[in-house]
């Protein structure tokens, strides 16, 4: 988003997020730590300037955190599926010592789907014996 002045970009991003009643990511979490899932059938530039993802292509956003529960994540995800890695992000490479694992990828649109599926499937299960059932309180759109 763009404008000639920080406060009519600022105006825009309230508006935009003010009308939007479509979740933006599918976040679970307990008190041991949280998974994050994002989901798109057509990445457009920004997935492409911030991860390098084909633009056109679909793309999935993989996040758990602690890192140990993304890692795993992002396995689960790569054996379910027939999808490309984009990006992998590591406490030690790309997350600024964040203790969370994040997998970015692309394919068709089904097969990264049922890989972020499965990926939230065992975030969710392993999460779940480190805490409390981990909770989402927003619908999931996928």
């Amino acid at each position: 988003m763009g404008g000639n002045d920080v406060s009519d970009v600022k105006r825009g991003i309230e508006v935009a997020l003010k009308s939007s009643t479509a979740p933006l990511a599918m976040f679970y979490g307990n008190e041991a730590g949280h998974i994050e899932l994002q989901y798109t059938a057509r990445a457009s530039y920004a997935l492409e300037k911030a991860f390098g993802a084909p633009i056109g292509r679909a793309c999935g956003i993989i996040v758990g955190a602690p890192a140990s529960v993304g890692v795993l994540m992002a396995d689960t995800a790569l054996k379910s599926a027939n999808v490309e890695v984009v990006a992998y992000s590591s406490p030690a490479h790309g997350t600024s010592f964040s203790n969370e694992a994040i997998l970015v990828i692309s394919g068709d649109s089904g097969a990264v789907r049922q890989a972020v599926t499965s990926a939230r499937e065992i975030g969710k299960t392993v999460l779940a014996t480190l805490g409390a059932e981990p909770k989402n309180d927003r619908p999931s759109y996928i």
